[in-house]
C-alpha cells in the first residue's frame, strides 16, 4: 500500500480549475477544487505516503486527451490506479460549432485511449460521462448521450477495466436541486461533486 500513485484524467469535470504549472503530487491547488480533489483527501488521509495526480484538461475531447501537455506525471513509473472520464465535449462541441457527430471516430479513440493506458496501471477505472437537463443540455443531446455511453461500457468491458456508472444515480440524485448538481447540465456543483467523489471511493474500495 505504501507509495501508491493515481492519476485521474478527464475534461472540466475532473481539472476543477486546477494550478498546470504545479507538477508534484498532493498539492491542493494542483488537485483543483471538485471532486479529485475530495478523493484525494480521502486518499491521503488513509495512507499519507500516496500520490496523487489530477491531469484533468478543461474542453478536452477524446482523441485529444494523451496529446496534452505533461498528461503522464511520471513516465518511468506505473501507476495503481487510472482513472478516466471522457467523452462529454464530443457531445457538446459539435452542438456548439454546428457540425454533425461523429461517434464511430470517438469510438475508435475511446478504444485507443483504454489500449494505452492500460498497461501504464493495475486498475484501470473508466466513468461514465453524465449530463442533466440544464441551460447547455437540450433534447437533442440524449440519444448521442446514450449512444456514446453504451459503447464505452462496451470498451471498458472488453479492456477489463471498472466501469463506474453515474449517469442514471446523477439524475436520481439530482432532481431536488439540479443547479447544486450540475449547474448548466454538464459541470458538477458543490452536490454533484460530493456524489462523484463519493461513488468513484466506493468503487475502488470493492
Amino acid at each position: 500500500m505504501s507509495g501508491e500513485r493515481f492519476l485521474f484524467l478527464g475534461d472540466s469535470v475532473t481539472d476543477c480549475d486546477r494550478d498546470r504549472n504545479l507538477k508534484q503530487p498532493n498539492r491542493p491547488e494542483g488537485l483543483g477544487n471538485g471532486w479529485v480533489n475530495r478523493v484525494a483527501t480521502e486518499l491521503l488521509l488513509n495512507n499519507g505516503q500516496r500520490q496523487v495526480w489530477n491531469r484533468g484538461y478543461s474542453g478536452c475531447r477524446t482523441a485529444e486527451l494523451l496529446a496534452q501537455p505533461n498528461w503522464m506525471p511520471n513516465r518511468n513509473g506505473r501507476f495503481n490506479c487510472i482513472s478516466v472520464m471522457i467523452g462529454i465535449n464530443d457531445i457538446w462541441h459539435p452542438f456548439n460549432q454546428g457540425v454533425d457527430h461523429d461517434l464511430d471516430a470517438v469510438t475508435e479513440a475511446f478504444d485507443d485511449l483504454l489500449a494505452r493506458l492500460k498497461p501504464l496501471c493495475d486498475r484501470l477505472i473508466v466513468m461514465e460521462p453524465l449530463a442533466i437537463t440544464g441551460p447547455a443540455v437540450t433534447e437533442a443531446w440524449w440519444p448521442l448521450l446514450d449512444e456514446l455511453q453504451s459503447r464505452q461500457q462496451a470498451l471498458a468491458n472488453k479492456a477489463e477495466a471498472t466501469w463506474l456508472a453515474l449517469q442514471s444515480g446523477f439524475k436520481a440524485g439530482s432532481e431536488a436541486a439540479p443547479a447544486l448538481w450540475a449547474y448548466d447540465g454538464v459541470h458538477p456543483g458543490v452536490l454533484g461533486h460530493r456524489w462523484l467523489a463519493e461513488q468513484w471511493l466506493a468503487v475502488y474500495t470493492d
